[in-house]
């Protein structure tokens, strides 16, 4: 099911990631937005990191997991990079459903299709 919902997100993308590794065998939770970084997608294991269900965070944005501890210079960079359309990569203090802390590393790419639009932006998340 997972393969599917990320097909229907990826198919107009002029990249190839490599999605089972990421989730399966490095353990990352997928998260896909809209250039306004809504998200669209959220892998099932997002619940295991921060409590959340795919469904609870799609049409929210990121900031869902931002708190009064979140390093702002952090949150900065990240828009930054976002802002310039360049990947980054960043660890940060989130917060869980339950307001508990946990920190993430947060690899993301902004993606682009065939005409070199930007149309998405990834994000691969773990536990730090």
């Amino acid at each position: 099911k997972e393969r599917a919902d990320i097909h229907k997100v990826t198919q107009n993308w002029n990249t190839n990631f490599d999605f089972q590794k990421q989730m399966v065998y490095e353990k990352n939770v997928v998260i896909i937005t809209d250039p306004n970084l809504n998200i669209v997608f959220a892998s099932s294991n997002i619940y295991q990191l921060n409590g959340y269900t795919p469904e609870e965070v799609i049409g929210k944005t990121p900031k869902l997991f931002q708190g009064e501890n979140t390093c702002t210079k952090t949150s900065k960079r990240i828009r930054m990079a976002i802002d310039k359309r360049q990947p980054f990569s960043e660890r940060i203090l989130n917060y869980k459903k339950n307001k508990e802390v946990y920190y993430c590393t947060i690899n993301g790419y902004p993606v682009f299709n065939q005409k070199g639009d930007l149309v998405n932006y990834l994000a691969f998340e773990t536990a730090a």
